[in-house]
């Protein structure tokens, strides 16, 4: 779980989620989470507008320090004077995973034949697994609480962003393997 502040030019700071669901049988917690952002966009009311496109950054959000590794990624971004209303962001398909179901399955760095992480019984034989979406991912907007306003670069508010994967290793028992699910994502606005 991390908790950061995502800052983008002085200092406009944006939410980051992560869209990825399976049917489960059980979840757990995951110590590794790590995903690549390959599009970011912001919603004017109008239209959406590309803050990033395109990035090869990956960052892991099971980290302790997931904010400070996406606070580096936002660093230094143009955003268009404006309200915005709205967030979405594309997450590559290509997810690296590591951790439990909480019912004792463990990922190995093996994949099975539905796409998921083989497990294990055992938690030393735990390992990072890539799991690839089939298909890729369709962002769904994110609505703020309040509209941030950029006026000469400036924001309006900050946006405090908190990861939680505790519940991100899934078991899908149709598939007897391991998936990624969707962690938990908080956002608060601090006015400027």
């Amino acid at each position: 779980m991390g908790i950061f502040l995502l800052r983008m030019k002085a200092p406009l700071t944006i939410m980051l989620g992560i869209l990825f669901s399976q049917p489960v049988l059980a979840d757990g917690p995951s110590n590794v989470y790590k995903v690549t952002v390959t599009l970011f966009e912001m919603y004017n009311g109008t239209s959406w507008v590309t803050v990033s496109n395109g990035s090869s950054t990956t960052i892991d959000i099971a980290a302790a320090n997931s904010g400070q590794a996406a606070g580096n990624f936002f660093a230094g971004l143009n955003v268009p004077d404006g309200t915005y209303t709205q967030v979405r962001v594309t997450p590559s398909a290509v997810f690296t995973v590591k951790g439990n179901d909480g019912a004792g399955r463990y990922t190995t760095a093996a994949n099975g034949p539905n796409g998921g992480c083989v497990y294990s019984n055992s938690a030393a034989a735990e390992a990072e697994c890539l799991v690839t979406v089939p298909g890729g991912i369709t962002p769904t907007p994110d609505t703020l609480s309040t509209p941030i306003t950029i006026t000469n670069g400036i924001a309006s508010h900050k946006v405090r962003v908190n990861f939680d994967t505790s519940t991100a290793i899934q078991y899908n028992g149709l598939a007897d393997e391991l998936f990624p699910g969707q962690p938990t994502v908080t956002m608060t606005l601090i006015p400027q």
